[in-house]
């Protein structure tokens, strides 16, 4: 078990990070606050739990790791993660989805911290293992690349293509998060809940799987931590999570997907 100090913190900054996808999804109309709070936790210990390396101060540093959002809609997430890190302030994640603004709806490099435009689903995974190969054989440096994947999205084949790439290349420095929510823009999705099911799928690939509750903290520290010392082997981090998480009127409900609270459902 992890200390409980640690844990407690984490807690504190999943609460901001889950109260800024909120507000600033409200304040733009628009975006996808429930696909951000299911995965809140998984990447709330990944950035602030002790594995990830990362100057925030210069987003360009050659031994930082490397962050994919696959699932590129849950950028409220994505934002309001590097507010907490200090990158970016209230003012500015406010903007968010305004005209002229760098905090884009889907991300893009206009955002310093972007790794990957990953607006269309299934790419993110491909550009992770080009990431992962281009630290061992070109730059020679040992960061790891992360991808955070949505479960729908694992219905394109373009992941699977890059899952087979990947074992092949024996790319022990990739690591993936699946953020298995049970739904997609349009209900459940192939196995909703059944993390068995792409465990199994993943193994039969030759990738490194471990399977846990995503908003326990105990179980995603230790799934980092063991990652991170992954040398042959990517590894695929399954996650049970629940869409709309930390707002009990949308949690694990369909037809939510890519909808902002207004002000009202905010207030509660």
């Amino acid at each position: 078990m992890k200390d409980e100090t640690t844990i407690s913190h984490l807690e504190r900054i999943a609460k901001l990070i889950r109260y800024y996808s909120l507000v600033s999804t409200t304040e733009a109309g628009s975006g996808h606050p429930t696909s951000a709070l299911s995965a809140t936790d998984l990447m709330c210990g990944l950035l602030f739990g002790g594995t990830f390396r990362y100057d925030t101060e210069n987003p360009d540093h050659p031994n930082n790791d490397r962050i994919i959002f696959s699932k590129g809609h849950a950028t409220p997430l994505f934002y309001s993660l590097w507010l907490a890190a200090g990158a970016i302030d209230e003012e500015e994640i406010m903007t968010y989805r305004q005209f002229g603004s760098r905090l884009e709806g889907h991300p893009t490099v206009a955002f310093p911290y972007v790794e990957a435009a990953t607006g269309s689903l299934g790419q993110g995974l491909s550009i992770g293992v080009g990431t992962a190969l281009n630290a061992r054989a070109i730059d020679e440096l040992p960061y790891r690349t992360y991808v955070l994947l949505g479960d729908s999205e694992m219905a394109e084949g373009s992941q699977w293509e890059a899952i087979q790439l990947a074992a092949h290349y024996e790319l022990g420095n990739l690591i993936g998060v699946l953020d298995v929510n049970r739904l997609g823009q349009r209900g459940e999705t192939m196995y909703g809940h059944d993390v068995d099911a792409y465990g199994k799928r993943l193994r039969a690939f030759g990738w490194r799987t471990q399977i846990i509750d995503g908003h326990d903290y105990d179980q995603i520290l230790d799934a980092f931590e063991k990652a991170s010392k992954s040398r042959k082997k990517p590894t695929m981090i399954i996650a049970k999570t629940i869409k709309g998480k930390g707002v009990s009127f949308v949690e694990d409900k369909n037809g939510w997907h890519g909808k902002a609270l207004d002000r009202d459902q905010l207030n509660q």
